[in-house]
């Protein structure tokens, strides 16, 4: 069977919180992969009842055609890393002259909607000067992190999950922040003993100050979820 490879990898400009991040600036590309196993391979090793609610659906993710190419993606990550790769530092290349030329600051996102180990792939290392930034449930590479054992281009996020709260709150004793969605658009002041920062703002997670709740509102299906990912305060 033929393995049917998209045109393109990178999605740059079609997430509103993306283009936010425009006016710092900064213009991020970022791949969208299909999350958890929905590609028949699993991408998410840590999700939770996250998989129930997964901004994968949001927007122009509603969209089969856009579920397929996803879907396409990713096996071709799985089935042929070699030429996904190459694919994909070509385009990061283009994104760099891109922005270049507009004089915006290039930065870069890897786990869309996926959880992927991608700073094993070398290809931050051929970007010292690109910024890399992803959430993550994966408690290992979190820490790695925050101990400076990741390449020093890559910003993570820890995300709070429906099980994973005993970690978050390692992780924010450590120094790191948390991102946690909550149901209200009206963000609580602190939670888990921390400042609430409006993560809305932007995408730009890197530039958040650090130790803080990373706020975000629930979206689309996650406004119905009653699993604990969802925070009510």
């Amino acid at each position: 069977m033929k393995l049917y490879r998209s045109k393109k990898l990178l999605n740059i400009d079609n997430n509103a919180k993306t283009i936010k991040g425009q006016k710092y600036k900064v213009m991020t590309a970022i791949l969208y992969l299909a999350p958890a196993k929905l590609s028949g391979f699993n991408t998410c090793a840590f999700s939770d009842s996250c998989a129930l609610t997964c901004l994968n659906t949001a927007g122009r993710g509603q969209m089969n055609s856009v579920q397929l190419g996803r879907i396409n993606k990713t096996k071709w990550y799985f089935k042929d890393r070699a030429t996904f790769k190459a694919q994909l530092i070509k385009e990061i290349y283009n994104h760099v002259k891109r922005c270049k030329r507009l004089n915006y600051k290039p930065a870069i996102r890897l786990n869309g909607t996926s959880d992927i180990n991608f700073e094993n792939l070398g290809i931050m290392q051929l970007f010292k000067n690109i910024t890399f930034y992803d959430y993550t449930k994966i408690p290992n590479k979190m820490f790695k992190f925050l101990k400076g054992q990741l390449p020093k281009n890559y910003h993570l996020t820890f995300s709070l999950g429906s099980t994973n709260k005993h970690t978050a709150q390692k992780v924010l004793k450590l120094g790191g922040n948390v991102a946690t969605v909550f149901r209200s658009k009206k963000l609580p002041k602190k939670f888990l003993g921390h400042k609430v920062f409006n993560a809305d703002r932007s995408d730009l997670r890197f530039k958040d100050p650090k130790n803080i709740i990373a706020g975000l509102y629930a979206k689309g299906r996650a406004r119905y979820d009653n699993t604990g990912f969802v925070q009510d305060v």
